[in-house]
């Protein structure tokens, strides 16, 4: 469970900027975001996990349920203004913010590149929980 570890990593870093935020695993609903936390009302995070980059630069990348579901993910996203923060692990690691309004399509797998240029934000090695605080408060 790779995005048990995202998560468990994003709670710690975030434990002095956010309060009730809560991890959710509803095999019923389809589509809900993983994360909620309260600012200024419920707010939602998509987490996704990439273990490795395709070798090819040219090569898309899956998000998993992301491009299975029918979009159900990103369409709860962008009707509650939610964000998608994936890690990807290898080469190096990396981490990835979309706003709703950046959110990678479901009918095309993006490139590396285009992840990269589309993201509101890039950490590389570790997350800046102090920026990534602003951006989910709408600050950034």
């Amino acid at each position: 469970m790779a995005e048990k570890s995202l998560w468990a990593y994003l709670k710690k870093g975030m434990q002095p900027h956010w309060e009730h935020a809560r991890r959710h695993e509803d095999l019923l609903g389809q589509g809900i975001a993983d994360v909620s936390y309260y600012h200024q009302g419920n707010n939602w995070i998509e987490l996704k996990e990439v273990k490795e980059l395709p070798k090819r630069e040219g090569t898309g990348i899956s998000l998993g349920q992301w491009h299975k579901n029918g979009g159900a993910q990103r369409h709860f996203l962008l009707k509650r203004r939610g964000f998608l923060l994936i890690r990807v692990n290898s080469p190096d690691r990396t981490y990835l913010l979309f706003n709703h309004l950046r959110l990678p399509p479901v009918d095309t797998k993006w490139t590396w590149s285009q992840y990269a240029i589309n993201a509101t934000a890039i950490w590389e090695y570790q997350i800046n929980f102090e920026s990534l605080a602003m951006l989910l408060e709408g600050k950034g």
